[in-house]
């Protein structure tokens, strides 16, 4: 009995600091320029932890190393793209639920250098991107000292792309659980669905 009351307190205990805790993304230099025959820098990483409140639950890290490991790349090109034509049309619903993945930017540190062959069409892009870009780091930061946006133009008769960046993100526990709930929710719904409609159009089958 005793142990069981200690199995049922460890499993409520993991419950809500599973709950209260938060999934924090640290960027760190990353770097891309189009410039280049290697686009993407070698000596950047992306470090995913588990966090209760300040303290540390798991931590896991990503370089381009382990990632070359993975076959990341290998593994992107080899998907079949001719499955994409079978999947449902675009679900509005589906961006509803994801956009309750609620996430913060605690800090950011963003540059980026855009040109293309037309200074005229450069100058309309750059403040363009810079205004939906602002507005997106407006919403999701709640604490703008020491964070850092630039957007610069470059006029030199040629498309490019310069970018620069390192930050770090949280994720609520509790929202990511939340979306997966109410996605397996209209999951479920969607089945049940299709088993009530196959049933009501063999009812009548042999009328």
């Amino acid at each position: 009995m005793v142990f069981l009351f200690l199995v049922l307190l460890l499993l409520v205990v993991l419950i809500v600091m599973t709950y209260f805790s938060k999934i924090q993304i640290e960027i760190v230099n990353v770097k891309f320029c189009s410039q280049t025959k290697r686009h993407l820098n070698r000596n950047y990483e992306i470090i995913v932890r588990l966090c209760l409140g300040f303290i540390t639950l798991a931590k896991i890290s990503f370089n381009k190393t382990k990632l070359e490991k993975m076959k990341i790349k290998q593994k992107i090109q080899n998907i079949d793209l001719s499955k994409l034509e079978k999947m449902p049309a675009f679900d509005k619903e589906l961006v509803k639920i994801f956009k309750k993945l609620d996430f913060e930017i605690k800090k950011i540190d963003l540059g980026i250098n855009i040109g293309t062959e037309s200074a005229s069409l450069t100058a309309i892009i750059v403040p363009a991107i810079s205004t939906i870009i602002s507005l997106i780091l407006r919403k999701r930061i709640k604490k703008f000292e020491n964070q850092k946006f630039v957007i610069c133009p470059i006029y030199q008769n040629q498309n490019l792309v310069n970018l620069s960046i390192k930050g770090i993100f949280e994720i609520k526990m509790r929202h990511i659980i939340n979306v997966i709930y109410i996605f397996m929710k209209k999951e479920r719904g969607v089945k049940k669905y299709e088993r009530t409609s196959n049933r009501r159009a063999y009812d009548y089958g042999y009328e």
